[in-house]
């Protein structure tokens, strides 16, 4: 059994208000995911770290969501393909908004990145950032471009206070 990857919070200095805090799944080899993490930890964000698709599952099946999740182009012994189609299929994360990251540089990189962008639109990916040098900043401009205007654990309070009124 996959054990289910924990909810991490900004760090204290940069928590925001529940009603601002998105959460953020990431999906990649251990040193992204850390760097990753870390990007998004510094503007606020709650972090959820997966290195499998099993992981990732582990922490959506049970009744858990990610705002964004980002997910490498290139996962080792894993298709970020099999990973989408399966999200897709979920109605309880079929809207959830989904990034691919290439952190792949030189010209086999980018010849490959093509086709992955291509196909991974295809299959549902909100959006395709070729990243060859990382940039924190630019990493978050374009998950604000995919979070929704209220983080999902606050429109389940707002709907839950709804019904009981």
């Amino acid at each position: 059994m996959t054990l289910e990857p924990p909810i991490e919070p900004s760090h204290l200095k940069n928590r925001l208000p529940a009603k601002d805090t998105f959460r953020i799944l990431i999906m990649d080899n251990i040193e992204n995911v850390e760097l990753l993490k870390e990007a998004c930890k510094k503007v606020g964000h709650s972090v959820i770290g997966a290195y499998t698709i099993a992981e990732a599952f582990a922490f959506l099946d049970g009744k858990n969501h990610a705002d964004v999740i980002i997910c490498a182009a290139y996962l080792e012994d894993e298709s970020l393909f099999e990973f989408l189609a399966r999200l897709r299929k979920d109605p309880d994360h079929k809207q959830t908004m989904f990034m691919t990251l290439a952190l792949a540089p030189g010209p086999m990189g980018r010849k490959i990145n093509a086709s992955t962008e291509k196909a991974g639109l295809a299959m549902g990916a909100d959006v395709f950032i070729n990243m060859p040098v990382f940039d924190a900043e630019a990493l978050i401009a374009e998950i604000k471009k995919l979070l929704p205007s209220v983080p999902t654990l606050e429109q389940e309070k707002q709907e839950k206070q709804e019904e009981q009124e």
